[in-house]
């Protein structure tokens, strides 16, 4: 049998390599895609970037805080304006991912992240933030230029993380590969929002947390230069022109229908889990009456059901059936999220945040198997960022919830989200048949 070749790097790239199947724990298959280790050279890569990925996401959203006086409305905007570039460029992310080298295309990402990160961070020190006022350069436009500058390179990543993943290990290792990735996210939201919260609450301030934001990049992109794709087949992308590439993709899907439902059903995470998490300092702090050290402490309690979510799918993947998974984890997200906006109480919520997390996790281990199982790898790049577009909604929805609380209360603003949500997720159990097909 011929083995796929990858036409953007040398012969290395086209040797298959033999995992080590003694690699196992307890003789379970858990870390099973370890034992390739071009998969390691990825997997530690994205562990980086998620981590720096949520050290953002947890320290923005408090310093918008701080520096608006508490406006529930910018500080959930500008954390959810980071998804926004999706809608402009994503899907021509994905034609780039599918047309050039993908290790190459993250690595150059990532050295501007890191770059954008320092600058940033120099800012941030410069000013003095404190509870009774700030002073200094940093003004609260400088946050949303910088969100949005690390939007756009992450919009860049996001269909190469995908895509990288079926080009460093077999069609029968993708399962546990894709579960192992998810470990990437949800570790590193139990590890970076801790981190972040303590380096907050010990040295009091913000500069920190962004200059270890970009020691991440930087070691992200030493970790990913010695990777190769020894499962990338040839692409001939570059033979037609990148809007001829975008019709190619857009067909593809539009005549495969399965995947366009995989595609939508993602609305409820992207739309619904993720404005929970962005407006999470509006609910800590008028709903819980608490500060940073607790929002870093939910977010880690997310992260806490995220990985064990993972390793379980990792060791013994879909029990259900993959497509069922997908969505009783939506249904028993939405209710976790309308449980926690009834009863603001500091234990329920650490509970609704560990079943959040796992619900979540489960989601984003399934959908995106299913979907580069089902997708050319010619085309995977494409498909990706296709099936990431609707992130780009995502600041509209936390626009609105963001308003909704500042005019109303997070209370309101979170029941009305979620139980619609709830409603959508039980009638997609009932009438999508096609996804609960799926294995």
């Amino acid at each position: 049998m011929s083995q796929p070749t990858n036409e953007n790097t040398t012969t290395q790239d086209t040797h298959v390599e033999e995992p080590d199947h003694h690699r196992t724990w307890l003789g379970l298959r858990t870390f099973e895609s370890l034992a390739y280790s071009n998969y390691r050279y990825l997997w530690s890569c994205n562990f980086l970037v998620n981590a720096a990925d949520w050290l953002q996401i947890l320290t923005v959203g408090w310093l918008m805080l701080r520096l608006t006086d508490g406006n529930a409305l910018l500080t959930g905007t500008v954390v959810g304006i980071r998804t926004l570039p999706i809608l402009f460029i994503g899907p021509w992310a994905g034609v780039l991912a599918d047309r050039i080298d993908r290790r190459k295309l993250m690595a150059s990402t990532q050295a501007i992240l890191a770059v954008t990160a320092v600058i940033f961070a120099v800012l941030v020190s410069t000013s003095d933030i404190t509870e009774t006022g700030t002073t200094g350069p940093l003004k609260p436009w400088h946050l949303f230029l910088y969100v949005a500058v690390t939007g756009m390179l992450h919009t860049i990543i996001r269909p190469l993380r995908h895509a990288l993943v079926p080009n460093v290990v077999p069609r029968v290792a993708m399962p546990n590969a894709m579960a192992l990735q998810a470990t990437t996210r949800t570790a590193t939201r139990l590890l970076g929002p801790a981190l972040g919260g303590i380096l907050i609450e010990v040295f009091g301030g913000y500069d920190w947390n962004f200059y270890l934001e970009a020691a991440a990049y930087i070691g992200a992109l030493i970790v990913i230069w010695p990777l190769r794709t020894p499962y990338r087949t040839k692409s001939n992308a570059h033979e037609s022109t990148m809007l001829q590439n975008m019709g190619e993709g857009l067909s593809y899907v539009w005549n495969h229908r399965v995947i366009l439902y995989l595609i939508a059903i993602m609305m409820i995470p992207n739309l619904v889990f993720q404005p929970v998490v962005f407006i999470l300092p509006i609910f800590v702090a008028d709903i819980l009456g608490s500060s940073e050290g607790i929002g870093g402490l939910l977010l880690s309690v997310m992260g806490v059901g995220g990985v064990t979510a993972s390793i379980i799918v990792a060791t013994f993947g879909f029990k259900l059936g993959t497509g069922k998974t997908i969505i009783y984890a939506m249904i028993l997200g939405t209710a976790s999220i309308l449980v926690m906006s009834q009863v603001p109480l500091l234990p329920v919520t650490i509970a609704m945040f560990l079943i959040m997390g796992f619900s979540q996790t489960h989601i984003r281990i399934g959908n995106p198997t299913l979907v580069q199982t089902l997708s050319p790898d010619q085309l995977r790049g494409r498909i990706s960022s296709f099936y990431q577009f609707d992130n780009g909604f995502t600041p509209l929805a936390v626009l609105l919830i963001g308003a909704l609380a500042e005019f109303t209360d997070a209370t309101f603003a979170l029941t009305l989200v979620s139980l619609v949500s709830l409603i959508i997720s039980i009638a997609t159990l009932i009438f999508a048949k096609q996804i609960k097909q799926l294995d």
